[in-house]
């Protein structure tokens, strides 16, 4: 019996597993550990991840992403004339994961730990463990992402409540989590299902067209896209550079712009105002005051940004948990689960 533990993100998702004492994150057969959230279907064959990514361009009516977001709700995406609910979708890319999973292990996988939003409702629970069971698997546990979180981060003896600010592609979700021992308990949830790492993305391909006279909406849907894609790549150099420069083509013009964190933190204004709002909701529902807060969780791959960074320093004033790969944190905690499982407490 082989359980693994799968972060089963908007965005990206994650497979990990517990062995020898300790957790082992599962790269998939690019050699990397995430893996796209994307699913396309060419009417006979299915394919999953990044090779799935890139027919969002070439292919965008066959192309599925984000679909997370609609899990739970009597919601079909057709691909190629077949039509999809979100649960199989999601079970499609866990149908992948585990494939590199007993690959990468050498063990056939009986059982999956699944983590989930804090605020997903039973149904979307009911969805995804669903998701599971389409592959024959046993879904031995969802568990909260926030909590996962705090399992990686937290030290055993010690009591702590975390601000876990776990932001993706797709979504945005601000918990207040305590913690003492094994027992970790959500204080208050909020979130705003449409602010992800994309709307960046979206605002900066915006910016783009604005400079070059022409309207982003406008665009075909495949030229969108492939500004999208640019858009993105930027967006993540920005992480590294100051500055990148963007080149793009549009309506058969090449155009070279200069884009900024400076520059990209004022178009921004408008998406912290809404990340401002959720971490607000969530701390007043929480009833801590803001001396009783000791740490601030970065989740995601979208709070890798430094534009995210700097505004949260300012407005939290929290020391930030350092030292974990922001997009592997809640993976990170489910592969430390799967290892106490047995003396674990609600989670």
């Amino acid at each position: 019996m082989t359980v693994i533990g799968i972060d089963l993100g908007t965005t990206n998702s994650l497979a990990v597993a517990y062995s020898d004492g300790q957790v082992r994150m599962i790269p998939n057969s690019f050699g990397e550990y995430l893996t796209p959230s994307v699913v396309y279907y060419d009417g006979s064959e299915i394919q999953v991840g990044k090779i799935a990514r890139e027919k969002l361009v070439t292919h965008p009516q066959d192309t599925a992403q984000l679909f997370k977001l609609h899990m739970g709700a009597n919601r079909q995406i057709t691909l190629s004339k077949r039509a999809f609910q979100p649960e199989e979708l999601s079970a499609c890319v866990l149908k992948q994961l585990v494939a590199d999973a007993e690959a990468f292990l050498g063990q056939t996988v009986t059982e999956l730990v699944i983590s989930v939003p804090a605020y997903f409702n039973a149904e979307q629970r009911q969805a995804t463990k669903k998701a599971g069971e389409l592959l024959g698997l046993k879904v031995e546990r969802l568990i909260n992402e926030p909590s996962a979180a705090a399992i990686a981060c937290h030290q055993a003896d010690e009591f702590e409540t975390f601000v876990v600010f776990d932001f993706g592609g797709g979504t945005l979700d601000v918990s207040v989590v305590d913690c003492f021992e094994n027992v970790i308990s959500i204080a208050a949830i909020a979130g705003d299902n449409h602010l992800g790492g994309s709307d960046f993305d979206r605002l900066i391909a915006q910016y783009v067209c604005r400079k070059a006279g022409t309207n982003f909406e406008a665009l075909n849907r495949r030229t969108r896209n492939s500004l999208l894609l640019a858009a993105e790549r930027v967006k993540k150099q920005l992480s590294e550079f100051e500055s990148v420069n963007m080149q793009v083509q549009l309506e058969g013009k090449s155009h070279e712009y200069k884009i900024t964190n400076e520059l990209l933190a004022e178009i921004s204004q408008p998406l912290f105002k809404r990340m401002r709002e959720v971490i607000r909701k969530a701390i007043v529902e929480s009833k801590f005051g803001a001396g009783e807060l000791d740490r601030l969780i970065l989740v995601g791959g979208s709070s890798y940004m430094p534009v995210v960074n700097d505004y949260l320093k300012r407005l939290l004033n929290l020391p930030v948990v350092s030292g974990q790969k922001m997009d592997e944190l809640v993976a990170l905690g489910l592969g430390q689960y799967i290892g106490i499982k047995p003396r674990a407490q609600e989670v």
